[in-house]
């Protein structure tokens, strides 16, 4: 059914995106939908029950929306913050308690206390100034060799660097040692590769810009302030790979990065490197789901599809977008992609660790003195990310969420231990992820945020697998309960661990163990009261 759909979904192509659609249909409708929905299904040739699961996926397609004007964050930084309730409290004198709503994550961690008000984005420190729009996005340079603060010149210039043979793209990229800067840390060019060789007549290039992580801001930073460097890397993918037409997926809590592409995108198209090599550059904008961070959950919502979760393989180099090959990373990806093409990949290669080469941007949250987008070259001691870059904390700190609730919890004495790479953290049981870096406050109860955690999962699971499903409720079922005086069993939350793990389709059930772990690890005495029998 999903493949028939697809077909279906494909004949418009981009021209007239069935998702777009659909979300323009769900936001002009007055009232009801169930007409416009049936409507759209037969223009467009698709079942209603197609349209109608896609739509309730969504949290801003959702009727209960409907009538909101303001969303206050819930996000993991913006709660440790302690900001949430006073941002409230300053809504709830110009709005109705019906008028307010919530939302995952804002991207504003480095000021606590962001909200979202007729289309703008707005942060605890920016509604206190009274000011029209929120403040730019903190930025420091901490590496010899920045990637991103380089002088682009003339714009078409900085295009025309793209337009390397193929071969030449290649040799620098793989020369590079580049891994994907969205979590997993796959080698770039082996994406790269599978795509260019697969046969096909059409082919796609997709920039993931969900970036939904509670506590990660650093793909904002690069939407919103290096949007040319973010079309010059899906550029030169596209050269290598046959692409003509690519697409930048932007989560809806990024209003001024989906003005910022768009912008790029047309000062693109008036270059001579447009008339060159005319790829098709879209926006996307995102509808509020954390799952379509996952690639093919992403694919499937760009489609019109419920943005489920697929199963793999095949792998989306091979059948992607409307089934075609489909290169997909994510935006500090191919933010990287320009400096290697004019510097070289050795150079890159250089930078960094052997394993682990160039640098990363790091997110910092509210809770360190110095906080925002740093930038870092990999490698780097984790103590000295705190210290130098982060300038220590406001308060006392007792752990380091990094990565987001699919990355890991570190607690402080282990911070020596680590640098910042994908090596250090694995061998010691952690995951370095996306990077954004969230301080735990020494008061804060862990086990609320173990109960935060699988709320949010709960919450956001696509549904598809039955361990992620009902695991992540289960979860929050048990964890609740144990608050309310109903301690859990050791014994089951271990199975329900690892159903989870060993059961999910995606990262999304299947990393949530990790971060768990280390807080029933690191933190056993202060949750001992909530646990009982053996441990596993």
């Amino acid at each position: 059914m999903s493949k028939n759909n697809r077909t279906l979904s494909a004949r418009h192509g981009q021209s007239g995106l069935l998702y777009e659609a659909l979300a323009a249909t769900i936001e002009a409708a007055d009232g009801s939908v169930t007409q416009s929905l049936a409507d759209l299904a037969k223009e467009r040739q698709i079942s209603p029950a197609t349209l109608l699961g896609t739509h309730s996926f969504y949290d801003f397609l959702q009727p209960d929306n409907h009538g909101k004007r303001t969303y206050v964050c819930t996000g993991t930084a913006c709660l440790l913050a302690n900001k949430q309730q006073q941002v409230k409290k300053k809504h709830l004198k110009q709005f109705s308690e019906d008028e307010i709503g919530e939302v995952a994550c804002l991207g504003h961690c480095y000021h606590g206390g962001a909200y979202w008000q007729d289309m703008q984005v707005f942060d605890a420190e920016s509604a206190q100034n009274n000011a029209s729009a929120p403040p730019l996005i903190p930025y420091t340079n901490a590496a010899r060799h920045s990637l991103f603060t380089d002088d682009i010149g003339d714009v078409d210039s900085f295009y025309q660097n793209s337009f390397q043979e193929p071969k030449s793209i290649l040799t620098e990229l793989s020369n590079s040692q580049l891994r994907g800067r969205g979590g997993a840390g796959f080698y770039f060019i082996d994406k790269l590769t599978a795509c260019a060789n697969t046969p096909a007549g059409q082919k796609y290039i997709v920039c993931n810009g969900d970036e939904g992580d509670p506590g990660a801001f650093s793909d904002r930073y690069l939407l919103e302030e290096q949007a040319q460097r973010v079309l010059v890397g899906m550029l030169a993918a596209a050269h290598v790979v046959g692409a003509d037409t690519a697409y930048l997926y932007i989560r809806a809590e990024y209003p001024l990065a989906q003005q910022r592409m768009r912008e790029a995108i047309q000062a693109f198209e008036k270059t001579p490197a447009f008339t060159k090599n005319r790829v098709q550059f879209h926006v996307i904008r995102g509808a509020g789901s954390y799952v379509c961070g996952e690639e093919t959950a992403l694919l499937n919502s760009i489609e019109g599809l419920r943005p489920e979760v697929r199963t793999r393989p095949p792998y989306p180099t091979q059948e992607g977008l409307f089934g075609q090959p489909t290169l997909l990373s994510n935006v500090e990806t191919f933010a990287a992609v320009p400096w290697i093409l004019q510097h070289g990949g050795k150079a890159f290669a250089a930078i960094g660790t052997k394993q682990s080469a160039g640098t990363k941007l790091l997110s910092l949250d509210y809770n360190f003195n110095r906080p925002g987008v740093h930038e870092v070259e990999l490698g780097i001691p984790l103590q000295q990310v705190i210290d130098e870059c982060g300038g220590g904390f406001h308060h006392a700190v007792k752990a380091l969420q990094i990565g987001g609730p699919l990355g890991c919890i570190v607690p402080m004495d282990k911070v020596s231990e680590l640098m910042v790479d994908y090596e250090s953290f694995s061998q010691q049981g952690f995951q370095l992820g996306h990077a954004g870096i969230i301080a735990i406050p020494k008061e804060f109860p862990m086990i609320d945020f173990l109960r935060h955690l699988f709320a949010f999962m709960a919450h956001e699971s696509c549904g598809k697998c039955v361990p992620c499903r009902l695991g992540t409720q289960k979860g929050h079922t048990l964890l609740v309960s144990a608050i309310n005086g109903e301690p859990i069993v050791n014994e089951t939350f271990a199975d329900l661990l690892d159903a989870l793990e060993m059961g999910s389709l995606c990262g999304l059930g299947g990393g949530l163990p990790l971060p768990v772990r280390n807080i029933l690890q690191y933190f056993s005495d202060e949750l001992e009261e909530y646990f009982v029998g053996e441990t596993s």
